[in-house]
């Protein structure tokens, strides 16, 4: 039989793909093809013939901020709008699943595209394989933060990253182990050698570079009862093709984490170095990689280390449709390799509020010489800003999840 099923998402991770597009029209046929052929099995035993499931989702968001260095808009009082609409799909048919989110931004922001995307096999209840747009395993879990702006690892490429491959994971009550291989990120164009599109949720080398050929593997270790705690590492390495010498670098990073649950707190922590190596045209830094999501590109730091920290507090309302509050303070320190370079730092101050299906987060945001919080953001995550003030914007986010 078929289940349709409504489901409220998790509201930390921020598209069905548009009609008008190959990836759009492929997708909707596999949704139509699930529902017809489980239609044709009702007409067999039951007991001989796996369920069909289809478990839809999604959200809709607007975005109310105000930004320390925008004079006119603190003139106005901030500004409110729209920030995405979210819809989600899980079908599952026996030992086969098929998971996808599709979101829908304004054109400013990139517009329509996949943020996930995959088919999955399951081995059995511990082990499965995933083909498609998957997690590119990096970090205690697919968010190592608490806020609606994520650490600063998001914005570099070590959180809630997605890419084109195929994996292989593991879980039992103590052990969890990720295996991923990555022909590239995400495919938007199919030229010869054309630069990858801008429009995209992950954040991936864009520009002159992008990404071939990678492998992650990430193992965590849980231990505890009344206090549990997780301790895990991550590994990561790739090529850099560059369009222009049409020949490859190689990227690697390196991550350890913790994270701890006790009571009504949770504390995640992070440490990451990693080092990417492009092999550029002669006379073009290879101290820099420019890097690409929400039509928005700037210019990273090809080696630094990275220290983040968050701490939340949980308060339980449980009346009515208000469950909870939690505040939480999340931080991040870039070091640069170069050292005639400004640091980078991000502190994220805030609340997430649950009133179900209502979710809100209040957030206020502190950044030095971080792209997303300052006028110039070009070289803000290379040799900075300019300006080397603290930049701050309260934002506070709205989400209705179904």
């Amino acid at each position: 039989m078929i289940k349709i099923a409504k489901r409220a998402a998790v509201a930390n991770d921020s598209y069905i793909f548009p009609k008008n597009t190959f990836i759009g029209k492929l997708s909707s046929l596999l949704l139509l093809f699930f529902v017809f052929y489980s239609g044709c099995l009702l007409s067999q035993e039951e007991s001989d013939t796996p369920k069909l499931k289809v478990d839809l989702g999604g959200a809709l968001r607007f975005n109310y901020n105000n930004s320390s260095w925008k004079p006119n808009q603190q003139k106005k009082g901030g500004d409110f709008g729209f920030e995405v609409f979210r819809l989600e799909a899980d079908v599952t048919y026996g030992a086969m699943e098929l998971h996808m989110d599709q979101r829908f931004y304004s054109s400013a922001f990139g517009g329509a595209f996949l943020k996930y995307g995959w088919f999955q096999y399951n081995l059995n209840k511990k082990s499965h394989l995933k083909l498609g747009l998957i997690p590119a395993y990096f970090g205690a879990q697919q968010f190592n933060s608490h806020s609606w702006f994520f650490q600063l690892p998001f914005y570099l490429g070590f959180e809630d990253d997605h890419d084109m491959g195929i994996s292989y994971d593991y879980e039992d009550d103590r052990i969890k182990l990720d295996i991923g291989f990555y022909k590239n990120a995400e495919a938007l164009t199919l030229g010869d050698n054309n630069p990858i599109s801008p429009n995209r949720y992950s954040y991936d080398f864009s520009g002159k570079n992008k990404e071939v050929n990678q492998f992650n593997i990430r193992f965590n270790y849980k231990l505890g009862k009344k206090a549990k705690h997780l301790v895990g590492t991550s590994l990561q390495y790739g090529g850099i093709w560059n369009i222009d010498t049409e020949d490859t670098g190689n990227h690697a990073a390196l991550g350890l984490h913790y994270q701890m649950d006790y009571k009504r707190w949770n504390v995640k922590t992070q440490l990451i170095t990693y080092n990417n190596k492009p092999n550029n045209i002669a006379g073009e830094s290879r101290d820099v990689l420019e890097m690409a999501a929400y039509n928005f590109p700037y210019n990273t730091a090809a080696k630094a280390n990275l220290y983040s920290v968050g701490l939340a507090y949980t308060i339980p309302v449980n009346k009515g449709l208000f469950e909870s509050i939690q505040l939480y303070n999340d931080y991040t320190y870039m070091d640069k390799a170069v050292s005639s370079w400004e640091d980078t730092q991000m502190n994220i101050l805030g609340a997430l509020i649950s009133i179900k299906p209502l979710y809100i987060y209040v957030d206020y945001a502190s950044g030095r010489n971080q792209p997303w919080l300052t006028p110039n953001s070009t070289d803000a995550l290379t040799s900075g800003d300019g300006t080397g003030k603290w930049n701050h914007r309260f934002n506070i986010n709205f989400g209705l999840y179904f």
